[in-house]
């Protein structure tokens, strides 16, 4: 009983965390710093994300705990590496708010980096990638 209290509390103080970090990284401009990079490996081929959504940051630090079977990234494609090239040697990304983790998704939009790259016109087409073999493997908060 008391470590799944202390889960759930733990749970709480990170989203809540999570949403305050976020708010005060807002500089009034629109543009956004913070969030956390999450770096995924497909099928030995790995992409980055940089995710600014709460609900997915809290999502993805529940994947990494073991709290979450949610292991599918499902995010909206942009072309370009990203912020920083964040998503080097891609040349494309997912928007940072515009992703959530998933425990299924659609056959149409699943693949591996590579499949996307050799595809981009469909890919941005169908709008989404959601790999569903994919697998957290790192979690780094940004300042």
């Amino acid at each position: 009983m008391r470590s799944a209290l202390a889960a759930l509390l733990t749970k709480r103080v990170r989203s809540t965390l999570a949403a305050l970090l976020l708010f005060a990284a807002c500089d009034g401009s629109g543009s956004q710093e913070g969030g956390v990079l999450a770096t995924f490996d497909v099928g030995g081929e790995v992409f980055h994300v940089i995710v600014r959504n709460p609900a997915t940051i809290q999502q993805l630090f529940d994947l990494r705990d073991g709290l979450s079977a949610a292991n599918i990234p499902v995010g909206t494609l942009r072309t370009g590496p990203g912020e920083a090239d964040h998503n080097l040697p891609w040349s494309w990304h997912l928007d940072p708010q515009e992703i959530e983790m998933a425990e299924l998704a659609i056959e149409a939009c699943d693949g591996t980096p590579s499949i996307v790259e050799n595809d981009l016109a469909g890919y941005l087409a169908l709008g989404s990638f959601c790999p569903w073999a994919a697998t957290l493997v790192s979690l780094e908060e940004l300042s």
